[in-house]
């Protein structure tokens, strides 16, 4: 008897068609096959596949099996590891931050991600990753049997539902309409937001049953027997297949010699032929009675059968199991899947054997399975089986401690849901008022608060209240772990009422969370002095506690000390290196890279070293912030191309993985149109931001503050940038602890447009902030202009002098405003050398591309009286082939002059340019030609041939 192939289904097979045709399009979705057993999916799904290993597309597969608490992800991780026996992983940047979180589901991936808690989306992430990367056009994902996936499982596929349309992964499952309600709510979801194409496969009609038996016998049966199977079979493939099965092994079907014909050796039966269950049965009876033992005892384990277990659980020796699966297999009841493993034949194969089994010898067979599988138990997996087992045999309390168990596997794992719902099925079965019960609902507090699920969490805990009244230490630590879950949600209140109740048991973590409670409530001196108090509390025993004090303590000091800030974060970081502390140690990098942006010349070396710890550890969230903030170091020397091409897919992360910061991701998108001069996306995207959950402190002084008056400022609108400082400023007096690194620009705009400042100096010089390197240099500057406006020009020289001293690195934008309102200062009131100022500054603008800031400039150098700088004939005489390279017209002298073999000081000295600006010129040429180096620009000033 023959395996067939698929037959008809034309229309079912044109709609999956689309999928595979979206793929070389570049677009997925996710497809549906619903029906009822044996009607065909699994057969569809797999002609699907096929066709698309044959088109070149990579193909991955796997199933759910049938348990009372599925492993989570199980499907996914048998698709990853079978694939990846064949591929190697792509070495793509963008699906590199979500290999340890794969590896959840692939060890040999790396690293696993410690951040559990949102891993069911970032392996969503991670697959669509993975379907970009790979070599083939597309990638094509079987997941069968649905309706027996566990939540994460479930969640997955919604996220991919939701998110694959514009990537090339195309998603095919398999369900049952009746058998998973869950798995049929998320179907109806998914259709009804139109995330899914359902495919609902029917019974077959009378052609194509003909069809299908004309496949599995490799030639057309007698017509009385197509006739039978039209009339009996109902449609079913399945069906057909083992009804053919069962005529020819009981030699009512024969063939002729040679593969001839097929012709009717007797009567077909005149009643319905036995149903499949019934064929089932009546194979069990054709074997011996270790065999039907076997088929029995593996049925209530699974899908696959261990030989060993079976062994130990029956008292048969592997001989005595071996003879009986040859029996069985003889029988087509099962199959080998590997040398030494054997799995039923058809999962209903095994629903048949156990609609045999009456309650006393299912709770008979379960006893004896989970002793034989208790004395090797490890790992989760085990957990879960041993749990179902005992449950089925009816011993609640090992039942119950294994369901914790496999609850606290599940914790570790970050499968929150599944961890729930055994958790569930451990409290159905605990003796009510048991310690077992207790420790229960301990666990159970703990998943809603590490689930971040505050309501959920305090009606579990207040449940525990009572119960732990004799046991306070442990009520304590229920207490501490919903503390953390009310910071967390921003409720201090009821955090401080819950840390008050917890006292005295645990008071290096007590300290700890009352720091971050203090910091949350912008009380910077007490977060500073509780942080302190945990540090005195634990030295380095504990270093997740001193690694947390560290950090809040380092927050707490930036407010007003960037020295103390950076001197606690470092602490901190050395602590977390030592201790091997990989979250800990990307959080505290991260943090010391945040100093940076106040920086003078803001550089990004440890913020790229904080963003490359976190995608190890495959912290993506805590990378996604990294991201951001690198984003403020790329707009500072406007590379607003590559800016904006990361904040597009920061917002595009953190929208499909939920993360928080999402509105000053858009914000900080709003600043980058800003700049670009697109004003109309600025503000939509200010918009998008202000309806997103925001801290105010942000809302208030951030929006003003640092996006408007920052684009007013780079477009020489310094008025208009005044008065949106000024306008944050009023807030910051409120929200002392809001880093705002623009204090001193605030000073010295005040200074240079109003004709004194004094006030404002002198509130930046003795404010939060002061040594922040950004706001101390505008602040010298603006020091300087009031110096040269009161007469004093000597000293007005020597503190611009002094603000002005060599820096290494990439001059940012902002400075070359701050020395343009020096120069037209000085020019004013007689002091310095504010020509050369003007034409450094000139040429930087030009350098940048700000073109108004630069009319500015040239403006207020004619009424100071100098000379102005030609202009150079602009884009009119460059080349097409260079305008459309991006490539201005002072960049085209830079080219033409490297062309000439002119080193960087010889360029600038030809130009009246400074090295740096000159060297900044030379960057952007090797960015917009795509040359590798210096030596390869001058072959860009001939135009392409057509």
């Amino acid at each position: 008897m023959r395996s067939p192939r698929l037959v008809s289904r034309t229309a079912e097979r044109a709609r999956l068609h689309t999928a595979l045709d979206g793929l070389r399009a570049g677009h997925g979705g996710l497809w549906v096959l619903r029906g009822d057993p044996g009607v065909g999916k699994s057969r569809l799904a797999g002609a699907l596949a096929a066709e698309a290993a044959d088109a070149g597309l990579e193909v991955l597969s796997g199933r759910a099996v049938p348990s009372g608490t599925p492993t989570p992800l199980r499907p996914l991780g048998e698709a990853l590891l079978a694939w990846l026996r064949t591929h190697e992983v792509p070495d793509d940047r963008l699906l590199a931050p979500y290999l340890p979180t794969l590896a959840r589901l692939a060890p040999q991936l790396g690293a696993v991600a410690p951040d559990g808690a949102s891993s069911v989306m970032l392996l969503g992430e991670g697959l669509l990753r993975l379907a970009r990367a790979v070599e083939a056009p597309g990638m094509l994902l079987v997941i069968e049997d649905l309706h027996w996936a566990d939540p994460e499982t479930l969640a997955l596929v919604e996220y991919l539902g939701d998110n694959a349309r514009e990537v090339p992964l195309a998603v095919v499952t398999t369900c049952r309409l009746h058998e998973s309600p869950a798995a049929n709510e998320l179907v109806t979801a998914l259709e009804w937001r139109r995330s899914a194409e359902l495919v609902e496969i029917a019974p077959l009609a009378d052609e194509d049953v003909a069809a299908v038996a004309t496949a599995c016998l490799g030639s057309a049966p007698p017509a009385e027997v197509v006739a039978w199977l039209q009339r009996y079979s109902a449609g079913y493939p399945l069906l057909v297949e083992e009804m053919l099965a069962d005529l020819h092994d009981a030699g009512v079907l024969a063939q002729a010699p040679g593969e001839g014909a097929w012709t009717l050796a007797g009567p077909l039966p005149v009643l319905v032929p036995r149903p499949f269950v019934r064929s089932v049965e009546g194979r069990l009876a054709e074997v011996g009675e270790h065999a039907r033992q076997v088929a029995t005892a593996a049925a209530m384990l699974g899908p696959e059968l261990d030989w060993r277990l079976l062994a130990a659980a029956l008292d048969l020796s592997g001989t005595e199991v071996a003879a009986a699966l040859h029996e069985l297999r003889g029988q087509r009841l099962v199959v080998p899947v590997t040398a030494e493993r054997f799995a039923f034949r058809h999962a209903l194969t095994r629903e048949a054997v156990l609609t045999g089994l009456l309650a006393p010898e299912r709770a008979r067979l379960a006893g004896l399975l989970a002793a034989a599988l208790a004395e090797g138990a490890e790992g989760a997996e085990d957990h879960l089986r041993l749990a179902e087992l005992y449950e089925a045999a009816g011993d609640d309390e090992r039942a119950v401690a294994l369901w914790l168990a496999t609850a606290r596997d599940a914790i570790g794992r970050g499968a929150l849901v599944s961890a729930g719902e055994a958790l569930g099925r451990a409290l159905a079965r605990c003796e009510p008022g048991s310690p077992l019960e207790t420790e229960v609902r301990e666990a159970e507090v703990e998943v809603h608060a590490l689930a971040g699920d505050v309501p959920q969490a305090l009606a579990a805990g207040e449940v525990l209240t009572a119960e732990l009244a004799g046991a306070p230490g442990r009520l304590a630590a229920v207490r501490l772990r919903l503390a953390r879950a009310l910071l967390a949600g921003g409720r201090w209140d009821e955090a401080e009422a819950m840390l008050a109740a917890a006292a005295g048991h645990d008071p290096a973590a007590e300290e700890v969370l009352a720091a971050r409670l203090a910091l949350g409530r912008e009380d910077d001196v007490a977060a500073a002095e509780r942080a302190s108090a945990a540090l005195a509390a634990v030295g380095e025993d504990r270093p997740e506690i001193a690694c947390e004090a560290w950090e809040v303590l380092g927050r707490a000091a930036r407010a007003c000390d960037y020295v103390a800030a950076e001197d606690a974060f470092e602490a901190g970081f050395r602590l977390a290196d030592a201790h091997d502390l990989a979250l800990w140690r990307c959080r505290l990098l991260a943090a010391l890279g945040s100093l940076d942006l106040a920086a003078r010349r803001p550089v990004e070396d440890r913020l790229v070293a904080a963003r490359r710890a976190a995608l190890d550890a495959g912290a993506i969230a805590t990378a996604a912030r990294i991201e951001i903030e690198l984003n403020l170091v790329r707009i500072r020397y406007l590379d607003l191309d590559e800016a904006m091409a990361a904040v597009d897919n920061a917002i595009t992360m953190m929208t499909r993985l939920r993360l928080p910061d999402l509105a000053t991701a858009y914000l900080l998108r709003a600043a980058t149109h800003g700049l670009a001069a697109r004003t109309d996306a600025m503000e939509a995207d200010v918009a998008v931001a202000l309806g997103l959950p925001m801290d105010e402190g942000v809302r208030a002084v951030g929006v003003p503050g640092h996006i408007r008056s920052f684009v007013a400022l780079a477009h020489a609108r310094y008025d208009e940038a005044r008065a949106q400082l000024g306008l944050a400023m009023t807030h910051h007096r409120r929200s002392p602890s809001m880093p705002f690194s623009l204090r001193g620009f605030w000073a010295l705009l005040e200074t240079a447009l109003t004709g004194d400042g004094a006030a404002a100096r002198e509130e930046v010089r003795t404010g939060p902030q002061a040594n922040s390197p950004h706001n101390w240099f505008a602040l010298r500057y603006a020091d300087a202009i009031a110096l040269g406006r009161s007469g004093d020009a000597a000293e007005a020289e020597r503190v611009f002098a002094d603000a002005e001293w060599g820096l290494p690195g990439r001059e940012p934008w902002p400075e070359l405003h701050a020395r343009f309102l020096v120069a037209v200062a000085a020019a004013r009131d007689g002091w310095g050398t504010p020509e050369a100022w003007f034409r450094h500054v000139l040429d930087g603008l030009v350098g940048y591309g700000l073109t108004e800031a630069a009319s500015a400039c040239r403006v207020a150098m004619r009424e100071a009286g100098f000379a102005v700088p030609r202009k150079s004939a602009g884009a009119e005489r460059l080349p097409p082939h260079l305008q459309r390279l991006g490539v201005t017209a002072r960049e085209r002298d830079v080219l033409v002059l490297v062309a000439e073999g002119l080193q960087n000081k010889q360029i600038a000295d030809r130009l009246y340019l400074s090295v740096r600006t000159v060297e900044t010129h030379v960057a952007r040429l090797l960015q917009r030609t795509g040359a590798a180096e210096r030596g390869e620009l001058a072959a860009h000033l001939v135009p392409p041939t057509a």
